[in-house]
């Protein structure tokens, strides 16, 4: 073969396994919600998200609200078939019949009808809020409601054949489309001076504003799609696409800065780059979504779009660097390992092997050719309606006919023509393997792979008859292997099985020989480290091993003790030229000055405990702390891989050609493109999801503080912060000013109760931290709680008047007292002094109120009674005395502000 022709078939060769690996690009990441909430099903009509970022769903039996953990679920008085909010959050919903919103009435945040005409039966299929108006639409008028008016204005249409089929905004203005012209909406009045270059026969389904940009991506009802941008529509290619393929589009929403989405009714989503002017993808249900009809879509703050189905929701993210290989055809079983060989990728299983192969869809033509030579029999052949049609169309036909003079006939004979219609991947399995596999092994040019029956060698070989490759396993060892490696430095294969033996297989003339085994006296063998200088490490649940040979006569092995009580998987690897073992313990390392194992306390405080570890094929660890992976290098730098984060229960992780692959639970083949930008951007906001008090719900977006009787003290708080790709790990942290002022500890609980608070002024700050330290705090909540009436001044103040009032009453009884009355005297004089030292004692209680244990409170009392004590004899002597003469005391009145005579002259003595 010439030098040049050889080249040009390495060069195609090459092109050819080049394409077959680069060409997978993979599928955009789709996460699956179930509604969680009992008795309500999928059916939604919109999905929109509010300031904060909490989704908000119009759903035919309410409104539901999703914040990436929880549902809540709030009721509307039919189906809510439309939504949006105003500036502050409020929302308002058009529902069947009735339109309004949802806020504070009886104790209760609930939904508030708007709609005076308590007999409508419209059906409110569209609702926009703009500044401090809100409308609502029907199919026979728009509504205008002042939102702080709270006053309604409604528009009819004049012709009897015209009705409303459209709201919506555009640059600024609301527009109002019939089905015969579109309006501008100016003071009440319902406008036609529209100066735009209107596509023919424009009925508009959507009309949806860019993130940041004056321009908008709009669709019609004749399947065409056009950028609207200062008076001008600009038809996409995308519109040729819906021709073609027959999609019958219902909504379409910008995603991020450069894509779109159209949602189908039987084609799943359709993803557009408005940059490259080319569809991106169609996601459907050969691409993992549940469904192809989609109800309607909706776009989230972090670049995430929200498709309803049948069968709850799904959410597709296109900002993330991860692709997904899972949801081609063929792949069974859980997920273990992935490996390159001669241009394949191939993934072991718990159900055998299977390789990723280009699949190419074709569809079957039909035509007729006459056949060549003398005169021949008529023939009849069978033409199908379509193609009946299609004939009469072109005004000409195809396929048999007759031709010549009258009684000659042509024979045709029928052949049929392969056409390309698509093209893409799936996977196929390796004939002959009926095991779980675990772990490839490549030994020279052969690709090996164990499993629980033993060692698979596969095979790849070109069939020529039918032009394609075929890929086939061959058992070779049969033994049930725990893990296996190649010992490079005598080029052998070490298995160690299930029954805690190494053995050692040499390949002689295609054929594995065991040459020895290794006796570990049934203590069992986790892992192994075989180094390019020969040594080999074995791990077992309590002791490391060093081999310098492998062999059954070598007898100067060294061990190591070291802690693994748990029996747990154990990663060996070379880490700054020492030899480290990783497992949920800790890390350690062995130091050869002091020939023992150590603990690195240093990557304990730098990473934390291992929660997870992996182990690449190359030998490289990553750990998960429970919150973040880590990438150690063989230099022991540290390289913390935030983004991983979305899979914090990955079971493989390796690269290749520099990307990384991952198995995610063993379920899910994702491939990472650290080539694109993997920077993730948070635009939610924390808020109170709910606010009560044992009274019922509590109404926080008020002017300044709220004041609450003495008997509503009880109060709970319920925050969130939206995360739907699970990253933030949120944790909250409040201060409530007036019962003490510290900030609590950082916690997860998103919920704070607080029981039975005294009286007072308070005021309550939440702040909330993520996983990458932003802090977040909410707007500080100012309440009262007021005293009870028998606690007020004014209420104080009645009780001193009544009081002084017996106490007069008491000492003029006295004054006049006779004998008759000295009964009812002294149970008056008794009851004030009993009520006014009550008085005393209830004001000193209320005053100092100290929280403590019943006994300190005895003790409390107990002294405030010996401090009012001298004041209750004060009081009997002054309420028992006459006014002059001896009375009851036998003491004047004026007797209680003087010494006697006799006690001056005692005292003089």
């Amino acid at each position: 073969m010439p030098t040049s022709k050889l080249k040009s078939y390495l060069l195609l060769l090459f092109i050819v396994i080049f394409h077959c690996v680069q060409a997978q690009k993979g599928d955009f990441l789709l996460s699956h919600y179930s509604l969680d909430v009992d008795g309500l099903d999928n059916l939604n009509f919109e999905l929109k998200v509010n300031e904060d970022g909490q989704l908000c769903i119009a759903n035919r039996s309410g409104v539901l609200l999703y914040e990436g953990n929880n549902w809540e679920f709030k009721a509307t008085p039919s189906a809510a078939l439309s939504i949006d909010f105003d500036s502050l959050g409020h929302i308002f919903v058009g529902c069947a019949g009735d339109f309004g919103k949802f806020g504070f009435q009886d104790g209760k945040y609930q939904f508030i009808s708007l709609n005076p005409n308590k007999t409508d039966e419209s059906l409110y299929f569209k609702t926009i809020v703009r500044d401090s108006l809100a409308f609502f639409i029907s199919e026979t008028n728009v509504i205008r409601y002042h939102l702080g008016q709270h006053k309604s204005f409604i528009n009819y249409l004049d012709d009897p054949d015209e009705h409303f089929t459209y709201l919506f905004e555009a640059d600024g203005d609301i527009m109002v489309q019939t089905n015969k012209k579109i309006y501008r909406y100016h003071e009440d009045q319902l406008v036609d001076d529209l100066d735009w270059k209107l596509p023919e026969n424009a009925q508009f389904l959507f009309f949806d504003k860019h993130p940041t940009r004056e321009q908008y991506v709009a669709g019609t009802m004749d399947n065409k799609v056009y950028i609207y941008r200062k008076k001008n529509f600009y038809e996409c290619k995308m519109s040729k696409f819906l021709t073609e393929h027959e999609s019958f589009v219902n909504n379409g929403v910008w995603v991020d800065d450069n894509h779109f989405a159209l949602s189908t009714l039987e084609d799943g989503i359709i993803l557009y780059s408005n940059r490259k002017s080319k569809i991106v993808d169609v996601i459907n249900h050969d691409k993992g979504l549940p469904d192809n009809e989609i109800y309607t879509i909706g776009r989230d703050h972090e670049g995430g779009l929200w498709i309803s189905h049948e069968f709850g929701l799904s959410r597709l993210e296109i900002g993330v660097p991860f692709r997904s290989f899972t949801n081609y055809h063929g792949l069974e079983g859980n997920l273990k390992d992935i490996y390159w060989f001669k241009g394949h990728l191939y993934v072991s299983t718990s159900k055998g092997v299977f390789y990723l192969e280009k699949s190419l869809n074709y569809k079957n033509t039909v035509y007729y050719v006459p056949v060549k030579g003398g005169r021949a029999t008529a023939t009849t052949a069978s033409v199908s309606k379509k193609q009946q049609k299609a004939q009469r169309s072109r005004g000409k036909k195809k396929g048999p006919t007759s031709g010549g003079t009258k009684g000659s006939t042509t024979k045709y004979e029928r052949r049929v023509k392969k056409h390309l219609v698509s093209s893409g991947y799936e996977f196929i399995k390796v004939e002959g393997i009926e095991a779980k596999c675990e772990k490839f092994i490549r030994y020279k040019k052969k690709l090996l792979v164990a499993s629980s029956n033993g060692l698979y060698e596969i095979i790849k070989e070109y069939d020529r008859k039918e032009k394609e490759y075929e890929h086939t396993a061959e058992l070779v060892v049969h033994e049930p292997i725990r893990f296996t490696f190649i010992d490079n430095h005598e080029g052998r294969l070490v298995i160690a099985n299930h029954y805690n033996e190494i053995k050692l297989y040499n390949h002689e003339d295609e054929i594995w020989v065991q040459e020895d085994q290794i006796d570990f006296h049934g203590e069992m063998v986790l892992s192994a480290l075989h180094q390019h200088n020969g040594i080999t490490w074995f791990a077992t649940p309590s002791h490391l091993y060093r081999y310098d040979s492998l062999s059954s006569t070598y007898h100067d092995f060294r061990e190591y003790k070291y802690h693994n009580q748990f029996i747990d998987e154990v990663r060996i690897a070379a880490i700054d030229n020492q030899l480290y073992l990783i497992n949920s313990i800790g890390y350690f390392y062995l130091d050869g000055a002091k020939d023992t194992i150590l603990e690195d306390t240093t990557l304990m405080q730098t990473i934390g405990r291992p929660v997870k570890h992996l182990q690449e094929h190359g030998g490289k660890v990553w750990v998960n702390n429970g919150e973040a992976w880590y990438q150690i290098n063989r230099n022991k730098s540290l390289v913390k891989r935030e983004i991983f984060g979305l899979f914090p229960n990955m079971s493989f992780i390796t690269n290749y050609r520099d990307n990384i692959w991952l198995i995610d639970d063993s379920h899910e083949l994702l491939k990472y493109y650290p080539s694109q930008d993997d920077s993730l951007v948070w635009k939610n906001h924390m808020y109170l999801r709910e606010a009560k008090s044992n009274k019922g719900d509590v109404n926080i977006n008020v002017k300044g503080p709220i004041a609450f009787e003495h008997d509503e003290n009880s109060f709970y708080f319920e925050m969130a912060r939206p995360d739907y790709r699970g990253l933030l790990q949120i944790e909250y942290q409040y201060m409530l000013s007036g019962l003490n002022d510290n900030w609590s500890e950082w916690s997860t609980n998103n919920q704070i109760s607080f029981n039975y608070l005294p009286p007072g002024h308070y005021k309550l700050d939440i702040r909330s931290r993520d996983h990458f330290g932003q802090i977040q705090q909410l707007d500080t909540v100012k309440f009262t709680i007021k005293p009870p009436y028998w606690q007020t001044l004014w209420f104080y103040g009645l009780q001193i008047i009544f009081m002084t009032g017996l106490v007069f009453g008491s000492v003029i009884m006295n004054r006049q007292a006779q004998q008759k009355y000295v009964l009812v005297t002294e149970g008056l004089t008794i009851l004030t002094i009993v009520m006014v030292i009550e008085f005393l004692q209830t004001v000193a209680g209320g005053t100092l109120g100290i929280e403590s244990t019943p006994v300190i409170d005895f003790a409390i009392d107990v002294m405030i009674a010996l401090c009012v004590f001298p004041l209750e004899q004060f009081l009997k002597k002054l309420m028992k005395v006459s006014r002059q003469g001896p009375g009851l005391n036998g003491m004047a009145f004026l007797d209680l502000f003087k010494f006697s005579k006799s006690e001056t002259q005692k005292a003089k003595a």
